[in-house]
């Protein structure tokens, strides 16, 4: 009776909404951001230009998603002749996700990982004559079950692959071990007693 309740419990604690990875890294997205965007001026247009070579879209979106949320108007010609918009370009240095193994409260818990969506950006702010660089760094991080962890990567976009880190020999095998043998005794107790 204990073990069934101690195995509800535990699946009660791992139920959780399950964010993508794609989701964790649009907060590193919007975190990077709200460092920067108290240096656009508000009088002109804002235009963005993304350097992240093949994926330049997944960020252009979202930061031209913030600037309008915060009231500011998106010029779509990043290369405006008239030098009558300021110029965000975002330059890419670190952008992904990382798992790292998290120790097991107990042999009965389902294995978890730390899932850390990190991303490290250049902006370079250009208006009329006046130029700025500013380096942002950022990170969101959760834990998820080991398992679930294919559930929140997206296979077409390389950023939202992480390598996974394998568990210990004693992880690995003493865990099932334990839960074999409880098993086992039950099973031999439940009918020693029954006969």
């Amino acid at each position: 009776m204990l073990f069934c309740q101690v195995c509800y419990l535990e699946i009660l604690l791992g139920r959780s909404d399950l964010k993508p990875n794609t989701e964790m890294l649009h907060q590193v997205l919007q975190k990077s951001m709200e460092q920067v965007i108290h240096y656009l001026p508000k009088d002109t247009p804002v235009a963005v230009s993304v350097h992240f070579p093949g994926y330049e879209w997944f960020m252009y979106h979202r930061f031209v998603e913030i600037l309008a949320d915060s009231g500011y108007s998106v010029s779509q010609n990043a290369n405006d002749p008239t030098g009558r918009s300021t110029l965000l370009e975002v330059g890419v240095e670190e952008f992904g996700v990382d798992y790292m193994p998290v120790k097991r409260g107990s042999v009965f818990r389902a294995r978890r990982i730390l899932r850390h969506a990190k991303g490290t950006f250049s902006f370079r702010i250009t208006d009329g004559s006046t130029e700025q660089i500013i380096r942002a760094t950022e990170q969101v991080s959760d834990t998820i079950p080991y398992n679930k962890r294919e559930q929140v990567e997206n296979r077409v976009l390389p950023f939202t692959l992480g390598d996974v880190p394998e568990g210990s020999i004693t992880e690995r095998y003493l865990g099932p071990a334990v839960i074999i043998t409880a098993t086992g005794i039950v099973v031999y107790l439940f009918f020693s007693i029954r006969s």
